[in-house]
């Protein structure tokens, strides 16, 4: 399966469970181990558990590999490592904290 298609895939999924400002950051030319980094928050833990939880689904659906999921105990920030993808649900208040989107506004954005 090509990255794109496991993206458009992982950002679907984020959205079914209205994840908030989702955003695919580009990073292909930046000599990375990985090729595009998604952001998405939501209000509560319990709506970040279920937006991993579905990423998690929709990926091994599509006979993809979840090669591990960090930090779904505290449910505030839940990394996934897809390989290609590392993609970050955290609740509004740890994505404003830790201003994640601030380490990647400098690569483009790919439109899914």
């Amino acid at each position: 399966m090509e990255v794109e298609n496991l993206l458009k895939i992982v950002v679907d999924a984020c959205d079914d469970k209205h994840g908030y400002d989702i955003v695919a950051y580009d990073l292909t030319k930046a000599g990375l181990l990985y090729d595009y980094s998604v952001i998405c928050h939501a209000p509560t833990n319990r709506q970040v558990e279920a937006i991993t939880q579905e990423v998690k689904e929709k990926v091994q659906e599509a006979g993809q590999t979840v090669y591990s999921i960090e930090g779904i105990r505290e449910a505030k920030w839940v990394l996934l490592d897809l390989g290609d993808i590392v993609v970050n649900v955290m609740t509004r208040d740890d994505r404003e904290y830790y201003a994640l989107d601030s380490l990647f506004e400098k690569y483009p954005i790919k439109e899914v």
